[in-house]
């Protein structure tokens, strides 16, 4: 089963964000992705890096396990909750949702406490901490 690990970071003090994305299969990496941005908050991080991993899926595959910290974004995509701020992005989440869905036989979402002893979650958060410090213009 492909695994794919997700991550926001926000630093208030630079009022920089960054995510980290992790794929991994058969418990080995093999994709790993960063990104900083400016001007942002931990929530839009999170929300950035589920919707670059669901862009990630190009073609038909029978399972896939997304893997994430947050409990605001897998709480909204899973459980129902309300989607009260990030609307647009929530937007945008959704449709890409309903894609992956049609190429994915069987998706999975699993909540991990962050900063525990997962690498693969660990990975991600690295990821996202070091893009949201890099300098941007």
């Amino acid at each position: 089963m492909l695994q794919i690990y997700t991550d926001g970071a926000y630093k208030s003090s630079i009022d920089q964000g960054g995510i980290g994305i992790v794929w991994m299969k058969d418990d080995k990496v093999f994709k790993k992705y960063s990104k900083g941005f400016k001007h942002t908050t931990n929530n839009k991080m999170e929300l950035i890096a589920m919707l670059c991993a669901f862009k990630s899926i190009k073609t038909s595959i029978d399972e896939v396990e997304f893997i994430s910290d947050s409990q605001y974004v897998l709480g909204c995509l899973t459980k129902g909750w309300k989607k009260k701020k990030n609307v647009e992005l929530w937007n945008i989440l959704d449709k890409e949702y309903e894609r992956v869905k049609s190429l994915v036989k069987n998706i999975k979402f699993t909540h991990v406490r962050g900063h525990q002893d997962c690498f693969g979650n660990n990975l991600a958060d690295e990821l996202a901490s070091n893009a949201s410090l890099e300098l941007l213009e």
